[in-house]
């Protein structure tokens, strides 16, 4: 019984949040909608790793390679491609200091790249969790870092 009530509890939750994740996008089109289609692709693919590590979901090094593999395909030049100059439309989180400060946000795209590339290298190496676990925090501490410079806080 207990079982049947946590699996409802956690398809209620996973709806929530695709719904809420879907109103968060509303209204997105063109190149706006594109990258937080992208961007949506990568929280939930570092989601995945983040909870294998943390122990509440079973950790599996091919489902953790995958992911980083999925990040690392919205990084670095597939990630600043999406950010052309001045797309700005609602509902963008997007900051318009991204364009002022160049450098530095794509620095964090290539960064992004290259730290879910060597994850995803130490994941089908089978390295073991505290190797994978330090270099999944190189991945998201980039995107904590990038988020806090130049995503809109709401």
């Amino acid at each position: 019984m207990k079982t049947a009530t946590r699996s409802s509890a956690l398809a209620v939750g996973l709806l929530t949040l695709a719904v809420g994740a879907a109103f968060a996008h509303g209204g997105a089109t063109g190149i706006v909608k594109e990258r937080m289609d992208a961007m949506t692709e990568i929280s939930r693919n570092v989601k995945v790793v983040g909870q294998m590590l943390k122990g509440t979901a079973a950790y599996k090094p091919d489902e953790i390679e995958r992911a980083a593999k999925a990040i690392a395909g919205h990084a670095g030049d597939a990630m600043t491609d999406l950010f052309p100059e001045g797309s700005l439309m609602s509902p963008t989180e997007a900051s318009p200091e991204i364009w002022a400060e160049w450098p530095e946000f794509s620095a964090y795209a290539e960064s992004l790249q290259s730290s879910a590339q060597t994850l995803e290298g130490l994941a089908a190496q089978g390295a073991d969790k505290k190797t994978v676990a330090a270099a999944f925090g190189k991945v998201a501490a980039t995107c904590k870092t990038c988020h806090e410079a130049f995503r809109i806080k709401k």
